[in-house]
């Protein structure tokens, strides 16, 4: 496991590595979206929460 940290931190994906947006995640990702403007680590366990989050502040007419 450490020798793939080392080939990962060192090698070509290394400036694709991002830390997750949302609030309380520590987990790190490589981001490989299309412009490479991914937010959150993945849609399931942090991207869905925070837009909901943000949905239902718009709906209580409080600022996210």
């Amino acid at each position: 496991m450490a020798r793939q940290a080392v080939e990962l931190l060192s090698g070509p994906d290394a400036p694709l590595l991002k830390e997750c947006g949302a609030p309380g995640c520590t987990r790190v990702y490589i981001d490989r979206s299309r412009g490479m403007r991914r937010h959150w680590c993945g849609m399931d366990p942090c991207g869905n929460r925070v837009k909901a989050a943000a949905y239902r502040g718009r709906r209580r007419g409080t600022p996210s």
